[in-house]
């Protein structure tokens, strides 16, 4: 399990480091010609376009290494497991468990790294700011985490099946991913039209859902027991999240198991 980690992490982290490092020097170049212009009595219009374009770039640059973080651990997956390479992958003398877990928990691992980078990068390009300016800003972050400290003190519980429920959800869309690739590859031909077809199809099924039973339940919930009605409705999401997590665990498990159909 290391092993296939540490495999893992070098094939992420070898192209997401230089996107990180591409967003910190983003930072650092805004925030040095941010403090050339202001203190300056004037911005020159050459100055003025530099400092826009420079933003511009950190801007494509911090949602290029979010994106990346997000869309390599998928593309991992796919490639890995179901083209040529799966040959050599499940050749390996490991479980379909592990294989699995490595890519989930490394590409957790890279978003997490990706959003760590971001929220440095943000406090880089902060700093020294004008003393007005960072204190409008902390005023909103302390009305922020205020508003957050005072809905725990009111509902304590509320708060943390909220956060659970965000907790379970953040692998979730990685596993719901992973099962359709694997559900793609049971045909034959047209593999990536199937598997946009059966997302579609998954979609209507939860909008029809969420129309027809989801939104009138908990309006009856909220009649019946409004006291009540959205510690109900966080229970059963959280259900509904862990039971969507662990169904597309198994289901990729079984598939690599026992249908695995590779390709070249």
């Amino acid at each position: 399990m290391v092993k296939l980690m540490k495999h893992e992490l070098y094939a992420l982290f070898r192209i997401l480091v230089f996107i990180a490092a591409a967003v910190v020097l983003f930072a650092v170049l805004s925030r040095v010609l941010i403090s050339i212009n202001l203190s300056g009595d004037r911005a020159t219009e050459v100055q003025s376009v530099l400092l826009l374009l420079v933003i511009m770039f950190y801007i494509i640059a911090i949602c290029a290494l979010i994106f990346v973080a997000w869309g390599l651990g998928i593309s991992r997956f796919y490639k890995t497991l179901f083209t040529g390479e799966g040959y050599m992958t499940l050749s390996l003398p490991v479980s379909a468990d592990r294989l699995i877990w490595s890519k989930l928990l490394s590409s957790l691992i890279a978003m997490a790294f990706a959003t760590a980078v971001s929220a440095l990068s943000l406090l880089i390009f902060f700093i020294g700011w004008d003393a007005a300016v960072m204190q409008a800003i902390g005023a909103s972050f302390g009305e922020l985490f205020q508003a957050i400290y005072d809905s725990f003190r009111a509902e304590p519980l509320l708060l943390t099946e909220q956060l659970a429920i965000g907790i379970a959800s953040i692998p979730m869309m990685l596993l719901l991913v992973y099962a359709l690739i694997s559900v793609g590859q049971l045909f034959t031909s047209r593999r990536s039209a199937m598997i946009f077809l059966i997302a579609l199809a998954a979609y209507a099924l939860y909008m029809f859902f969420s129309v027809l039973v989801s939104a009138p339940f908990a309006n009856y919930l909220h009649e019946q027991v409004p006291a009540y009605a959205e510690h109900i409705l966080n229970c059963i999401r959280l259900v509904c999240v862990l039971a969507i997590d662990v169904g597309c665990f198994f289901l990729v498990r079984y598939i690599l198991r026992n249908k695995v159909n590779l390709i070249a």
